[in-house]
């Protein structure tokens, strides 16, 4: 076997091997089917294993091929789809984190960061998705000024309502340096945060967000309530 490149389009190869792994002495070819919801799916899947001559059938039995170098083969396609399943979970996480709030929010880059690292996607991973969808026009990077009196713990909001706009003034950055320096004689200091603002298609974005609704529910509660902290801060 030359690549895997014959794998991508089927999806339901490592989830196949995964069962006849773990049935050494062999299992029933239509119970393995069965167990699927797309029987064409894993039908096609069974096939082109067979056709490879990685599982072996007898006695309407499906198992793995025995040797060592199909041993290392079977090893191999499972770390291939793992890498595979893993880009697109980082994806859809990182997406869905941008697109998670009830309304279009803006996402404090820390707290992106730090969600990102708790579901095991290190700086690098997420630097290089975020370089990919900025290339896109998929994210805009903001930067927020907020006032706070000098010496006063700055408190620093994760998410921000797009809505929240209005109670922002935007301004030129040699504007800005004008006004802190005025701003710092009166002993407010002006605080530098970076934001992230997700800007997808509506299909990509409900893609993203249902993932997260239905596999990461944990964060899109913690967005949602973060979300509406700031709303009453703004408000109020």
């Amino acid at each position: 076997m030359s690549g895997f490149s014959f794998l991508v389009d089927l999806p339901a190869v490592p989830r196949v091997l995964r069962i006849l792994l773990q049935g050494r002495q062999g299992t029933s070819e239509d119970s393995v089917v069965e167990s699927f919801h797309d029987k064409l799916c894993a039908q096609k899947a069974i096939d082109s294993l067979l056709d490879q001559g990685i599982i072996k059938r007898e006695n309407g039995k499906l198992a793995i091929a025995e040797g060592e170098i199909n041993s290392r083969t079977v090893g191999c396609i499972m770390q291939f789809y793992a890498a595979v399943e893993r880009t697109a979970k980082r994806q859809l996480l990182f997406r869905g984190i941008l697109n998670a709030a009830h309304h279009p929010s803006l996402v404090h880059f820390k707290t992106f960061i730090t969600l990102m690292e708790a579901e095991g996607f290190g700086a690098d991973e997420t630097g290089a998705a975020l370089d990919e969808d900025s290339r896109e026009g998929y994210v805009e990077r903001v930067t927020i000024m907020y006032r706070a009196k000098e010496g006063l713990e700055h408190r620093r909001l994760s998410f921000i309502p797009l809505y929240c706009y209005p109670h922002f003034l935007m301004m030129k950055p040699e504007s800005a340096g004008h006004l802190r320096e005025r701003l710092k004689r009166t002993g407010v200091a002006m605080i530098e945060e970076e934001y992230l603002l997700g800007r997808y298609p509506k299909e990509l974005a409900s893609q993203s967000r249902d993932y997260v609704a239905m596999e990461k529910r944990h964060i899109r509660e913690k967005i949602g309530n973060e979300a509406c902290d700031a709303w009453w801060y703004y408000r109020f």
